[in-house]
């Protein structure tokens, strides 16, 4: 009886174990596999605004933003760091030099940013709008 018992009990415990790895599976393929579409709007990014200010020394960019964030910001300091990519709607890529006062843009921004007013974030990638 007790065999039976811890047999069936590790059945169980494999069985569970499977199960589970095929899920997380087949999430990371869904994840790893995304990639935006060849036409993007606004909702595909997390920020989008019109630049008033541009700061050469610390590559960054001032918005007014279109829409308040979660955090009811008006305004958001955009860092375009290295890595950072920059393009026309075309997906063609551009500079940070390209990147002037009343430009409209739309961003993907990273998930930490430092806690200033105007809150400062850093880019992942910034596409300018018309």
């Amino acid at each position: 009886m007790k065999k039976r018992m811890v047999s069936l009990s590790f059945l169980i415990l494999l069985i569970g174990l499977f199960g589970c790895q095929q899920t997380s599976n087949d999430e990371s393929q869904n994840t790893s596999g995304s990639t935006h579409d060849e036409e993007t709007t606004e909702e595909d990014y997390h920020i989008a605004g019109v630049i008033t200010e541009v700061d050469i020394k610390t590559k960054r960019v001032l918005l007014d933003l279109k829409q308040e964030t979660e955090e009811d910001d008006e305004q958001m300091w955009v860092t375009i760091e290295e890595g950072t990519k920059v393009m026309n709607e075309n997906k063609e890529p551009l500079s940070f030099e390209d990147l002037q006062p009343n430009i409209e843009l739309k961003a993907n921004i990273k998930d930490s940013c430092l806690e200033q007013l105007p809150v400062i974030c850093f880019a992942e990638e910034v596409v300018i709008v018309g």
